[in-house]
């Protein structure tokens, strides 16, 4: 079927390599964030696209599923990424000679991460019950960033998302609801 529709491919990347898609809107969609941020993307069965790869062309995308077709092509739900983020963990400094320089901070570990961020409302809350009531935001990211549980025992305090200019608290990191991609919650920070 991919070859069939040779004048509707487009050329992108997946995780940086040249790729060419089928990029459709997810035509069943009845919120804002399905008609504005779903898609539907069909690769040749060659590609070597899977769950949680970055689909880049004009805009970014976050591959959530990947199923394939009879012709064995990959047929993949996207999601447009809206967010820029930044992770910093609390951390002591040290110089060279491994003394601590200054008191522990909280610094950068990743930065410039494309994710889909997605505000709390009340609906929110009733579609996904396991929300916490704290969180305020949602992140879909790629499970190669480094941000951390929270009950990571290695961790002094929660890692920090930065957003918009603003902080938050990582207080949930689920690496289970879909695949190849984490899903976390992040809460106001007080710190």
């Amino acid at each position: 079927m991919f070859k069939d529709f040779a004048h509707r491919h487009s050329p992108c990347t997946v995780n940086g390599e040249p790729d060419v898609v089928i990029l459709s809107r997810e035509t069943k969609a009845t919120t804002v964030i399905g008609k504005e941020y779903m898609y539907n993307g069909l690769f040749s069965s060659k590609s070597s696209v899977k769950p949680g790869d970055i689909v880049q062309n004009e805009s970014s995308y976050l591959v959530q599923t990947l199923r394939t077709t009879t012709e064995k092509d990959k047929y993949c739900s996207l999601i447009k990424t809206n967010a820029l983020i930044e992770v910093q963990r609390y951390q002591q400094a040290y110089d060279a000679n491994d003394n601590p320089i200054g008191g522990p901070d909280f610094v950068s570990v990743a930065a410039d991460i494309v994710c889909f961020a997605q505000y709390v409302t009340a609906q929110l809350r009733q579609q996904e019950p396991g929300l916490l009531p704290s969180t305020v935001f949602t992140l879909q990211l790629q499970t190669t960033v480094d941000v951390r549980d929270p009950q990571d025992s290695s961790l002094s305090a929660p890692d920090r998302i930065v957003m918009g200019g603003k902080t938050y608290q990582v207080d949930v990191v689920d690496k289970i609801k879909y695949p190849n991609l984490l899903h976390v919650q992040l809460s106001e920070d007080r710190r």
